[in-house]
């Protein structure tokens, strides 16, 4: 049982070292697959919407990743962390900041 907060905390900063490039790059992914057409045929349409909303999935985990691990207290140019992460947030919403 003495073992858990060092665990915890080694596990977190593992993810805290290796989460910002697994979220930068899974948007990244997301924007190429949903940028390319849309399959027109029934079954192809309904594979890649199916696709898209895995993708999604996938980035709201790792955003619930950064919340737990408290990345952007936690690492080295945490301004740049924090925005990054509003942004794939606003992204989620469909909200953009920028725009």
């Amino acid at each position: 049982m003495n073992q858990k907060p060092t665990i915890e905390g080694r596990t977190r900063a593992q993810i805290a070292q290796t989460l910002p490039h697994a979220i930068e790059r899974a948007i990244g992914s997301y924007h190429h697959f949903y940028d390319q057409p849309t399959p027109t045929d029934a079954k192809e349409f309904a594979s890649h919407h199916t696709a898209c909303k895995a993708a999604i999935a996938h980035i709201e985990l790792l955003l619930k990743l950064a919340r737990w691990a408290d990345l952007p207290d936690e690492c080295n140019g945490s301004d740049d962390l924090k925005i990054m992460l509003e942004q794939a947030q606003n992204e989620l919403n469909g909200t953009n900041r920028d725009e």
